[in-house]
């Protein structure tokens, strides 16, 4: 049996979801395999999560911490010089990486209802992602003159649509015939959304 320390247990039961999430997917995730892959005793994972739904709730509020981390990395990293389409460019770019690289954990983060949605660190680490992955619309609209708040919402509501489907379209594509040279050239529909944005009124 694992000599696991009280913080040390808690990060070892989520080090563990997160790898057997990787092996067996969400439908082969549950305590007891936790546990198991842990090394502690079946019950162990209700000290600290209580349920199933707890402990994926802190695994995924982990995971949007990594991802808006990336998302700000991929836009403070742009050179300044760099148009605010490169930056939405770039920012897509890192939004498909992450889902590419992380793609179960991904599949968690957006597609499952195993997290509580009710939870308010989730809902607050998540809203942080959005902000990240949008914050470059609202300079765009400032460039065109727009400034009506439902329009930059609007925006905002299609960069991420245009995003998130397009890596949910590729992690579909990887299930199904792994990773293919269209997947690692970028995310080609931001040079289109950056048409569309740039049309509006």
């Amino acid at each position: 049996m694992s000599d696991y320390h009280h913080g040390d247990l808690r990060k070892g039961l989520l080090e563990a979801a997160h790898a057997v999430l990787n092996e067996k997917g969400i439908h082969g995730l549950s305590l007891r395999a936790c546990a198991a892959k842990a090394g502690v005793s079946h019950a162990a994972p209700t000290h600290h999560f209580k349920s199933l739904s707890g402990l994926l709730t802190e695994l995924a509020v982990i995971a949007f911490g990594e991802f808006t981390k990336a998302l700000r990395k991929a836009y403070d990293d742009s050179d300044s010089e760099v148009t605010l389409h490169q930056r939405l460019q770039a920012a897509g770019n890192a939004y498909l990486q992450f889902a590419l690289d992380e793609p179960e954990l991904f599949k968690l983060m957006f597609s499952s209802p195993l997290p509580d949605q009710s939870n308010e660190r989730l809902i607050e680490v998540s809203g942080q992602a959005y902000a990240e992955l949008t914050r470059v619309v609202k300079p765009l609209c400032d460039a065109k003159g727009i400034t009506d708040k439902a329009t930059i919402e609007q925006a905002e509501l299609l960069a991420w649509s245009t995003i998130h489907g397009y890596a949910h379209l590729s992690l579909k594509q990887q299930d199904i015939y792994g990773v293919c040279d269209d997947m690692t050239g970028g995310m080609p529909p931001m040079a289109i959304l950056g048409t569309i944005l740039e049309q509006m009124k």
